[in-house]
């Protein structure tokens, strides 16, 4: 049941925003699409195109030296393009904010945006979970380890070569399984983001392992100096397994307890939101947070 619940959700979500640019050459520079800028990466260990799509602030100051200043935070946030929500959010984001903000999304090798369900269990996942490889047709995902190579390995060197950005200013961006992405980075590979903006996680994934990850953690630090903010639906599962509102709960009790030193953690419940409605809001308010 859980399975074929959060493949309806995906796939309500997968809208796809018509696109003015067609037949893109591979890492041969950037696109303009509007105040979007696209470049087209391949990760050779998943075998996967994918699309980099950078919103420049309205005031962006070209990079022409390493000593210029302003350099700006970057924001990177995942499967933003099939969200119809998730994009109109960061264009609104990008019209006011003074960060760069980078969308990973799927692609073909002609660089035209796909829809890819298999992909996004595939990424965005820490582990393989038995449970969901027997009940979906979907990759069982566990490969989330290289994701974040091809994040850390090729998107970021290619956004700080580019463009004039603070490396030591770097925010993660998910929602759902991108929030399960997003706990699996913050309690294993911590130093590869400053800020995170964790979004109705799917905490319930291969019997809960994000806990395992949180107990290893506290087991060998007790510093967190980052800055992140969670958040879920009201109108979203509240208990059992999959409990979107008792899980995060649970977890952020958890964090709690360890008193770590230099964490700024927030908790929001969106009154009225569902899982797929409340998206939008998660995000925009999770960069005002974390920024403040």
């Amino acid at each position: 049941m859980k399975v074929k619940m959060y493949q309806k959700i995906w796939l309500s979500l997968l809208i796809i925003i018509s696109w003015c640019c067609a037949g893109k050459e591979e890492n041969t520079g950037p696109v303009s699409l509007r105040s979007t800028v696209t470049h087209l990466l391949y990760s050779k260990q998943l075998k996967q195109h994918y699309l980099i799509d950078v919103f420049l602030p309205k005031a962006y100051q070209a990079k022409e030296s390493e000593f210029q200043f302003p350099k700006y935070p970057v924001i990177y946030v995942l499967n933003s393009r099939p969200n119809a929500v998730m994009a109109a959010t960061m264009r609104h984001v990008a019209e006011v904010s003074r960060e760069i903000i980078v969308g990973i999304d799927f692609a073909d090798k002609e660089g035209n945006p796909i829809e890819s369900f298999l992909g996004y269990t595939r990424d965005l996942t820490p582990t393989s979970d038995n449970n969901w490889m027997q009940a979906s047709t979907s990759a069982s995902g566990g490969h989330a380890k290289e994701f974040l190579n091809f994040i850390n390995n090729e998107v970021k060197p290619l956004i700080n070569d580019t463009y004039n950005v603070n490396k030591n200013n770097q925010t993660l961006v998910g929602h759902s399984f991108g929030g399960l992405f997003g706990l699996y980075v913050l309690f294993n590979h911590s130093n590869s983001f400053d800020r995170y903006v964790i979004a109705s996680p799917s905490l319930w994934w291969d019997d809960a392992v994000t806990f395992e990850f949180e107990e290893k953690y506290a087991s060998q630090y007790k510093n967190m100096a980052k800055k992140v903010f969670f958040s879920v639906g009201s109108k979203e599962f509240v208990s059992g397994p999959q409990g979107m509102i008792d899980n995060t709960r649970k977890l952020i009790e958890k964090i709690n307890s360890r008193n770590y030193s230099d964490l700024q953690l927030k908790f929001k419940i969106f009154e009225g939101e569902t899982h797929e409605s409340v998206v939008g809001i998660s995000i925009h308010k999770g960069i005002q947070s974390v920024f403040q």
